[in-house]
């Protein structure tokens, strides 16, 4: 059988890390939603996309982000420089 989480999930601050930006209860919305659901929901998580074409995913980046990877990369680059 298949493991329906996402490879990253393991290492996705966004699920392991208790203190992450948001209340618990979104965290466990967005690990049902994507994390934990398959492939194909894994294809529509930006975290998983970001990290799989960057090789790392900025904390900013949430899964339902609408920033584009282009947009994402000039706003780490931003906050890279302050």
């Amino acid at each position: 059988m298949e493991d329906p989480n996402c490879p990253n999930y393991n290492s996705c601050r966004l699920v392991n890390l208790q203190d992450f930006k948001f209340q618990d209860t979104t965290r466990k919305k967005y690990i049902e939603i994507y994390c934990s659901t398959g492939e194909a929901n894994w294809n529509s998580c930006k975290r998983y996309l970001t990290k799989k074409t960057l090789g790392f995913c900025p904390d900013f980046v949430l899964p339902d982000t609408t920033l584009s990877l282009n947009e994402i990369i000039e706003k780490f680059d931003e906050e890279s420089l302050t």
